[in-house]
């Protein structure tokens, strides 16, 4: 009995040890097999991350530059989605002094310490050009630079000779648009621009001027914006004769400091010419230019991004060659052309011809006939329907203008002319609703109260609409003002980026710099700001708003006449 149950005892250790034995060797297995999986996976994300181009677009101005989303536009369309892109905005348009530049210098030596290295540069216009050539070796080292609607081709060609640098030239087409132009004005006997200071205006000018020995039969000249008040220009432009061919080239800023985008200074410009005002940028198509040859800022960008990719291909960058020919099409605008009375018959004959309205043949010229008959009936109904519908359209009518007169009193401040509290409430609870990255501004007026204590309450809803009006003059695609309460007003910048947002904030401070006249005496006043941002000091309309709120207490009791950023 003891050795059978010693036997026994023997073989159940043995099958308990095998068993034992065969659940370690699954275990080690299944983990080797995790464990491969997971370096596998880790190695396979690390290999697609780094496969990723990385590529920084460095726009001359802002994002609210039209030139600019077409740029951009034309960028994303090539580069695909192994390539990330980042922007960056020099605002040179607005901010025009060198300490600007040189606090991008310092903006971009912080931003380029903080991210993945890049492996190429695209730069917009000029000015953006100038930088990155003027920073190569410290800032873009052994990264090749790409250019696009660079106007200054001389300087475009020589740096692209000795360096990793090749892209576009802007290179606008005087030649043809001057042909085109003296065919609609035979008699014209000298040639005008409007240019400005500009880094792009400078570059312009140059290649502007050298067509006067091309065309010796007439006097070339120009109307330099940047050294006029906006009246002055005006009255410039108002004073061309009749013998000239007035172009349009730019025009972004005056001597008042006004700026202008293009759509502004072209529709400026083309409002006061007693003359057709020709253009060789596609912006100024359907704003009052009658044409020109123009160049397309998307598919200049398109270009460089191409450039781009070729090097990602394995291109070098010295082979790839300056192209300084843009593309290009010949375009005339028909109100334009009726309101000076051009016939087609003088335009070249690849001319595109925008807001073109055809004729009666040229509309119904397969169908004439049984249109005949169509109209024939219809004529009849219609004569039975015309006592109806013109009784109906009366009624629509002033239903329209009321209720577009209601709707303007219910979400507008009547002292201001401003959108109110209403207007910016439902304008929060939209942006929250598309869960949009935004900033709020609430800013009052320092020591309002003794405004209206010491002359009177009218002398202060005088300095209210004041305040309203140079605000207003700030309104863009990206901030809006409303009149909140008393003195006090609000502001949404659709952005959420502190540069962006701390720039609007100082227009704000500058423009109370200039001295109120109250009662025929003038004063000085100014504001205390405050800043906040979604989703970083609220997520919704009551917490933003009380952010800004005690941002700007903030700022006040310090003293005023400055902004601050909310701390929550």
């Amino acid at each position: 009995m003891k050795s059978f149950f010693g036997t026994d005892r023997l073989k159940r250790s043995r099958i308990l040890k095998a068993i034992l034995f065969i659940i370690i060797m699954i275990s080690a297995v299944s983990s080797m097999s995790l464990l491969y999986k997971s370096v596998y996976a880790q190695e396979e994300n690390q290999h697609k991350y780094a496969a990723k181009k990385r590529v920084l677009f460095i726009s001359s101005y802002s994002y609210a530059w039209e030139t600019v989303p077409e740029q951009i536009a034309g960028i994303k369309e090539v580069l695909n989605e192994d390539v990330v892109i980042d922007y960056k905005f020099m605002d040179s348009k607005n901010l025009t002094s060198s300490e600007s530049v040189d606090d991008f210098y310092r903006h971009m030596v912080y931003y380029l310490g903080e991210v993945e290295p890049y492996d190429a540069i695209i730069v917009g216009d000029d000015a953006a050009f100038n930088f990155a050539v003027d920073n190569k070796d410290t800032l873009f080292k052994d990264i090749p630079i790409f250019f696009e609607g660079v106007n200054n081709g001389d300087k475009a060609v020589e740096v692209s000779a000795s360096s990793q640098i090749t892209g576009v030239v802007e290179s606008l087409s005087y030649k043809n648009t001057i042909k085109a132009a003296s065919k609609i004005i035979p008699d014209a006997k000298k040639i005008v621009a409007i240019l400005d200071d500009t880094v792009t205006g400078m570059g312009e000018r140059i290649q502007y001027y050298k067509y006067k020995n091309i065309y010796p039969q007439y006097e070339f000249d120009e109307i330099n914006a940047s050294k006029l008040s906006q009246h002055d220009l005006i009255e410039k432009v108002k004073s061309l004769d009749s013998d000239t061919i007035l172009i349009y080239i730019m025009c972004s800023s005056d001597k008042d400091g006004n700026t202008y985008i293009d759509s502004q200074g072209i529709k400026l410009v083309s409002e006061n010419a007693p003359v057709p005002t020709f253009s060789i940028v596609s912006i100024g198509m359907g704003k009052g230019v009658i044409g020109g040859e123009m160049v397309s800022q998307k598919e200049m960008a398109k270009i460089a991004a191409s450039m781009v990719q070729q090097y990602f291909n394995g291109t070098d960058v010295s082979s790839i060659e300056v192209q300084t020919e843009p593309p290009r099409v010949i375009m005339f605008d028909e109100n334009v052309m009726k309101k000076y009375e051009v016939s087609s018959k003088l335009l070249p004959k690849t001319a595109i011809i925008i807001n073109h309205e055809q004729n009666f043949f040229e509309r119904n010229r397969d169908i004439i006939i049984f249109s005949g008959i169509i109209i024939a009936i219809l004529i009849v109904i219609s004569v039975c329907l015309f006592a109806s519908n013109m009784h109906k359209e009366k009624i629509n009518k002033n239903l329209s203008i009321s209720t577009e007169k209601y709707e303007k009193l219910a979400n507008h401040d009547m002292l201001t002319g401003l959108p109110n509290r209403m207007a910016f409430k439902e304008d929060l609870i939209k942006y929250f609703g598309d869960n949009k990255q935004f900033s709020v501004f609430l800013f009052d007026i320092d020591k309002f109260k003794h405004i209206n204590d010491t002359y009177g309450h009218n002398s202060g809803d005088m300095v209210l609409r004041e305040v309203a009006q140079r605000i207003q003059k700030i309104n863009d695609n990206l901030f809006r003002v409303y009149r909140f309460a008393g003195d006090e007003f609000t502001v949404i910048v659709d952005s959420h980026d502190y540069n962006v947002v701390g720039q609007y904030a100082q227009r704000i401070i500058d423009s109370f710099k200039e001295s109120y006249e109250v009662d025929n005496a003038m004063i000085n006043i100014h504001s205390s700001l405050g800043i906040a941002i979604v989703p970083e000091n609220g997520t919704n309309e009551d917490s933003i708003v009380s952010a800004a709120d005690e941002a700007m207490y903030f700022i006040k009791k310090l003293g005023g006449n400055n902004y601050h950023f909310s701390d929550k």
